[in-house]
C-alpha cells in the first residue's frame, strides 16, 4: 500500500500537468507557419463573447473561387494575410511587411518557402499579455485601434464583404454584412 500512494500521486501529478501543458502545446502547433492551403478554419475558438460562438471560415472557397470585391477573380492571400507583402505594398495604416514578395498560393510551393502565420500569431486574444499587440490609427480617427483578434477579423471581413455588396448590390442577402453577425458565428449553446 505504501508503494502505490507515491505512484498515485505521481500519476496525479502528471496527469494534471498533462491538462496545463497539452492546450498550450496544442496553441503553439496553431500558432506556427504553415505552408499548406487549409481548406475551413475556424475563427473566434475560444470567442470570450457571451453572444456568438466561433466561425466556420471557408478558406478554400475565398481563396480559389472569383470571391473579390468585383467578383471577377479569388481574393489575393494579402487581401487577409497583410504582412505577407513588401513593405512598399502595404496600404497605410497596415506597416508590418514580413516579406520580399507577395504571398501567392504558387509562392508556397517553394522548397524553401516561409510558411504562413496564423492570425493569433499577431492579433491576441483580449487579456493576452503574451506581447504587445498591434494597433494602427484609421483615417478619422485620432485614437488608435488596438488590432486584437477581435477588431482583426471584423475588420477584415466586414470591410470586404460591405465593399462586395456596395459593388454588387444582388449580394445582398446572400452574403454577411457589418450588420449579420449570426449569418457567420455559430451560436453560444
Amino acid at each position: 500500500m505504501k508503494k502505490i500512494i507515491p505512484y498515485s500521486i505521481t500519476f496525479i501529478f502528471l496527469a494534471a500537468a498533462c491538462f496545463v501543458i497539452a492546450p498550450a502545446f496544442s496553441r503553439a502547433l496553431d500558432d506556427a507557419p504553415k505552408k499548406e492551403l487549409p481548406k475551413q478554419v475556424t475563427l473566434a475558438k475560444d470567442s470570450q463573447s457571451d453572444k456568438y460562438g466561433e466561425v466556420a471560415f471557408n478558406h478554400e472557397t475565398h481563396s480559389m473561387k472569383n470571391y473579390s470585391v468585383d467578383g471577377k477573380a479569388p481574393i489575393a492571400c494579402v487581401e487577409c494575410h497583410h504582412t505577407d507583402q513588401p513593405a512598399a505594398a502595404l496600404k497605410p495604416p497596415l506597416k508590418t511587411s514580413e516579406r520580399k514578395v507577395a504571398l501567392t498560393a504558387d509562392a508556397l510551393k517553394a522548397p524553401d518557402a516561409v510558411g504562413v502565420k496564423s492570425c493569433r500569431a499577431c492579433h491576441l486574444q483580449t487579456g493576452d499579455d503574451s506581447k504587445d499587440l498591434p494597433s494602427v490609427t484609421y483615417e478619422g480617427k485620432s485614437t488608435p485601434t488596438k488590432l486584437n483578434n477581435e477588431n482583426a477579423y471584423h475588420l477584415n471581413c466586414n470591410t470586404c464583404h460591405d465593399a462586395a455588396i456596395k459593388a454588387r448590390p444582388d449580394l445582398k442577402g446572400k452574403i454577411p454584412g457589418t450588420n449579420d453577425c449570426a449569418k457567420c458565428h455559430k451560436p453560444l449553446e
